[in-house]
This record gives C-alpha cells, structure tokens and sequence, in this order.
C-alpha cells in the first residue's frame, strides 16, 4: 500500500481523509463558534451545581450547540458548560469536594460523561473517528486501559515448614521458594 496507507498515498485506509485536515472554512467556523462560546460564556451566571433541572439543561444546552454548530461534542466542552475543570470534575467524583456539587447532580454529570464515551465508541465503530483518537479518548477519559491486572493471592495463610537441607537444595537449584516459610533444623524447630 503506498505511503499514507490509502491507494492514492493520501489519509488513513480507515478513515480516509476524515478527520485529518480540516479546511479554512471548517476552522472559521470552528473559532466562531468558540469564540461566541466564550462571550456567552463570561456573560451567563455560573450553573447551580446543586440544581438538577439547571445542570441538565447545562449539559442540554452543550450537546445543542455541537449540534448546531457541526462539532463534536468532548468532555472539556461539558466541563465548561459548567463551569468545572477537569480537575473539578475528578475531584467531584471521587468525593474529594462533595460539597461542589450536589449527588443528584453528580449522576447526572456521570450520565453526560457516558454518553460522550458511548459517542466516542460509536464514532469508531463507524470509522469515523482515527483509532490512535480513539485510544487516546478511552484511556484519558473512559477508564479503559489495555492492562491485563493478575492478583494472586496464597492460598495457605500459615507459615510453611521447610529443612535447611530443602532450603539449601532450592537456593542451588535456583528454585523460588514461593511462600512465608520457616527453616527448622533436621528434627528441631
């Protein structure tokens, strides 16, 4: 396959050209967008974190301007609509700062949150979104992580009794003695 991966040596064979350069007309209308974001953003009074009604249509009012506006709705987008950081947004659900936003409004947050994972999912099971994004996306925010976490656990708790000569005869034959043990004299502890 040429370089670039596609048959004309353009782009991604998954995704084509999508997503990898936007045009000038996209970015305009990418920065006005943000930039009307912003004003509106400094002109609004901040969101009552402990109003479930007003957080949702927050959040409502985040997904209907991505509408609108032909962008991809992201999690640092939400965060904003709300007035939080990402570090706010962790602290919050990890209870670090309970006090910041009230239970109800964190499920609600949580939900926004798994939507935009279940997007991101649905956007490259689709193809339409680079799988390296993708990876990155599940990782930062999702909490996939591609580890395989192996916990092991003896299954005898008490001591075992080995004799130095076993003991000598594994530390000869390069062989782990895998478990608390206790080196006892032939016949004596």
């Amino acid at each position: 396959m040429p370089r670039g991966g596609s048959k004309d040596g353009n782009g991604s064979p998954l995704i084509g050209n999508n997503g990898l350069q936007a045009t000038p007309d996209e970015l305009t209308a990418l920065t006005r967008n943000m930039r009307e974001n912003f004003i509106e953003a400094i002109n609004k009074p901040p969101v009552n974190l402990h109003d479930p009604e007003e957080v949702t249509q927050a959040i409502t009012d985040y997904f209907i301007d991505c509408e609108k506006a032909g962008k991809r709705p992201g999690n640092m987008g939400l965060y904003r609509a709300l007035n939080l950081t990402r570090q706010d947004v962790n602290n919050v659900i990890t209870g670090k700062s309970k006090s910041r936003v009230s239970p109800a409004c964190i499920d609600i947050l949580k939900k926004a949150i798994q939507f935009l994972a279940e997007y991101r999912e649905q956007l490259g099971a689709q193809g339409k979104l680079n799988p390296v994004t993708m990876i990155f996306w599940q990782k930062n925010y999702d909490g996939l992580e591609d580890a395989t976490r192996l916990d092991v656990a003896p299954t005898n708790a008490g001591p075992v009794t080995i004799t130095a000569e076993e003991a000598r005869a594994a530390l000869l034959e390069d062989k782990p003695i895998d478990a608390p043990y206790k080196i006892t004299e032939t016949g004596k502890e």
